[in-house]
């Protein structure tokens, strides 16, 4: 069977007002007694950034504790909403189906598709389609988006089958590069056991190795933001990392959105190739602890601690250490839910310290499967690029795939299941 898509000049065009409903969310509490293991799912930005884009989106670090949510009156966006950024990370085009009921962040809206004539799946992959950076506009310093620019974004809308159909060739795309980043996240865990056959778990030292503070280990240096009443310090000189570049599943430092200009980098700071950078400030004690390795030279904002490894520490288990030991860093945070770790007390934390030897053979093992992860990497690019094709064609009506198109898709995606 053949399924042929057109786009016949009958197809409506319509904004974002006249199918959904826009939901807004509320800032993160600060108090200690907001959260709770068993209460709702609440989607902060970095929730939001570690699946960049999923049709199902259900894990939240934060759940919010029931009586606070009704006394603070905190809306709850039902299941199947769609989500994307509001403010500040606007530009990397994060886009989730909600598969929970859950409390969003005030830095994230939501839409509810009201319209029994509109595809929820559909109007996902069409918002995966469409640059939001376009609309922005600066509020307190931060790319943000209105209400009113966004119920006036126009959707191309095929009758309901024509819809379903486009969703389900692309569903059938995107599975693809889902399996392949499954697959990326094993790897991830196979590291980390790896180190904890190795070497025990950090936090513990079961094996009873030497320790060290992190001072004594390398050079720790606090970021910070050059003055935003200064606009020659922001430029696109050099990356400016903050803390949505490390709360990710990546072992590396993310893209930075920001940059500053030669100026900015002078009075800014600074961390070389190699340096790891490790989440120290933020509106969560989950995220608190969260590291990545800068593989290139950057600058970086006051929420992260950034620690240069000598000559006595292999980067590559010092990073992994501090990623296994989270908790090592957590414990020396000084404000309650919210969570602060200064300088001071980073410096102070006590690492496990074994035979330099020892570390040298783990980060070997490290880069070994690094490279694994990076030739995954090439093959999921290559499925992000298919993907992504298939998105542009679909909305220009100009897919036209038949049965054994579909069957091949489906014998893919077994051989990576």
């Amino acid at each position: 069977m053949n399924i042929i898509i057109n786009k016949p000049s009958s197809w409506e065009i319509v904004q974002i007002k006249d199918i959904c409903k826009i939901h807004g969310g509320k800032p993160a509490p600060k108090e200690d007694n907001a959260f709770s293991e068993d209460g709702i799912p609440f989607v902060r930005m970095k929730d939001l950034g570690s699946y960049h884009q999923t049709t199902k989106l259900y894990k939240t670090c934060d759940k919010i504790n029931h009586e606070y949510a009704k006394i603070k009156k905190m809306p709850m966006i039902p299941k199947g909403s769609i989500l994307l950024p509001r403010s500040g990370s606007v530009a990397l085009n994060h886009r989730a189906i909600l598969a929970i009921n859950a409390i969003i962040v005030s830095h994230i809206l939501a839409l509810e598709v009201l319209n029994e004539k509109v595809s929820n799946k559909y109007l996902y992959f069409a918002l995966c389609q469409t640059d939001f950076a376009k609309i922005t506009k600066k509020t307190t310093g931060l790319d943000a988006i209105t209400f009113d620019d966004l119920k006036k974004i126009k959707i191309p809308l095929p009758p309901l089958e024509v819809q379903q159909k486009i969703a389900a060739v692309l569903d059938k795309a995107d599975r693809l590069r889902q399996l392949r980043k499954a697959a990326i996240e094993k790897l991830d865990q196979l590291i980390q056991s790896v180190f904890l056959d190795m070497f025990g778990d950090p936090v513990t030292n079961p094996k009873g190795w030497e320790v060290s503070k992190l001072k004594e280990v390398g050079k720790v240096t606090t970021g910070n933001t050059p003055s935003r009443n200064r606009p020659e310090y922001y430029g696109d000189y050099i990356e400016w990392i903050k803390s949505d570049n490390i709360n990710t599943p990546s072992d590396y430092l993310t893209t930075g959105v920001e940059y500053l200009s030669e100026k900015g980098m002078k009075v800014g700071r600074v961390a070389p190739k190699d340096s790891i950078l490790v989440t120290c400030i933020a509106g969560s004690k989950q995220c608190i602890g969260n590291a990545a390795i800068a593989n290139r030279i950057v600058s970086f904002n006051q929420q992260i601690n950034a620690i240069l490894p000598s000559e006595r520490i292999n980067p590559y288990y010092l990073y992994m250490h501090l990623r296994v030991g989270k908790k090592l860093v957590q414990n020396a945070s000084t404000n309650g839910m919210k969570g602060i770790v200064n300088k001071s007390k980073f410096e102070n934390i006590r690492i496990i310290n074994p035979p330099l030897n020892e570390q040298n053979n783990f980060g070997m093992i490290f880069k070994k499967i690094e490279s694994m992860k990076e030739n995954m990497g090439i093959s999921l690019n290559k499925f992000n690029d298919t993907f992504n094709s298939l998105l542009q064609r679909a909305f220009k009506g100009e897919l036209e795939f038949n049965e054994a198109y579909f069957k091949r898709l489906d014998k893919e995606a077994m051989a990576l299941s």
